[in-house]
């Protein structure tokens, strides 16, 4: 069997097109949507612990896109190796015959989809796209910057961050784009002056308050992967006119985010919409451009198979990757 490899150098290059970042947004739609109408078998991720070390194992399967296993983890102890703290792969195979068709570099891929995930909602649900901070200047923050200044014509982006460096070179990179940037003194200038306000952040603490918000403006939360951690205060919950994310039982089951509100009565299941509801039509999310609106997502197996998917139909066209045969 034949299978193609697709590094972290060809994801970029075939992603880093106004077309097929586009492109890539409506796939991760597409998914969203098939994910909240049945048409996805999508198991809750396995995690597990080799000592301090996380790992995750995300399956996912839909019939006319694939089915693909994504191996992630986060090794702390790597910052004294000089290499990632989190790394993954994802092995794509086609639904119908079983066939491997890619091994795909996971950490570019995944940082790819979660930019997308985060600029479909923007698109189903923000106002305005006009302004927008950033709250947190590493890897994430970073794609944010390649996919948005793709997809959006945004006017301006402010960027906060604890780690000046980070936050001068997100800022030049946005000025390389064409774009506006400017950097900020504090997570309440940021938020002050956006229409959309994105937390990438692996603080355990609110870096987001409910007191900072203002009418009409959009949400995005994409740190806080954990039970005990949180970007959001509870009055960012108590203001939102929509909580939409991308999975309910994900969010209730993995992110502080949802589950501190819950535990102190001010959210119920219920109350969470999910983006894939909205984009098919089932439920509202903005009732007015006066709303203000929150977008929770702790990352689903379905976008890494929507954008493993599409990254490799990309690479075949264009004859990119090493085919290897197996």
């Amino acid at each position: 069997m034949k299978v193609t490899v697709i590094g972290e150098r060809e994801v970029n290059e075939l992603l880093d097109f106004p077309e097929s970042a586009k492109k890539l947004v409506d796939a991760i739609a597409s998914a969203f949507r098939d994910y909240s109408v049945g048409r996805v078998v999508m198991p809750r991720r396995t995690v597990m612990y080799i000592d301090n070390d996380w790992w995750g194992v995300m399956p996912c399967g839909s019939r006319n896109v694939g089915f693909s296993v994504k191996i992630v983890n986060v090794i702390e102890s790597n910052k004294l190796r000089g290499l990632p703290t989190t790394q993954g792969i994802v092995i794509l195979l086609d639904d119908t015959t079983g066939v491997p068709l890619a091994v795909i570099n996971g950490t570019a891929l995944t940082a790819w989809r979660t930019a997308a995930a985060s600029a479909v909602s923007i698109k189903y649900v923000a106002a305005s796209v006009d302004n927008v901070a950033l709250i947190g200047a590493g890897l994430q923050a970073r794609y944010h910057v390649l996919l948005l200044t793709r997809v959006f014509n945004i006017k301006r982006l402010l960027i906060y961050s604890r780690t000046k460096g980070k936050a001068i070179e997100l800022m030049n990179l946005a000025r390389d784009r064409g774009v506006d940037s400017v950097i900020v003194d504090s997570g309440f200038d940021a938020v002050k002056q956006a229409d959309v306000v994105i937390a990438l952040t692996t603080s355990k603490e609110p870096v987001i308050y409910g007191s900072w918000l203002h009418e009409g403006m959009h949400v995005i939360s994409v740190g806080a992967p954990e039970r005990g951690s949180r970007e959001f205060d509870d009055d960012v919950i108590r203001k939102a006119s929509a909580i939409v994310v991308d999975s309910r039982e994900a969010v209730i089951n993995e992110t502080g985010d949802i589950i501190i509100p819950m535990k102190n009565g001010l959210l119920a299941e219920n109350n969470l919409i999910e983006i894939g509801e909205i984009i098919a039509g089932l439920r509202q999310g903005r009732a007015s451009s006066r709303d203000i609106t929150v977008f929770k997502t702790v990352g689903i197996a379905v976008e890494d198979l929507a954008a493993a998917s599409y990254v490799y139909r990309l690479a075949r066209d264009r004859g990119m990757g090493v085919t290897i045969e197996l």
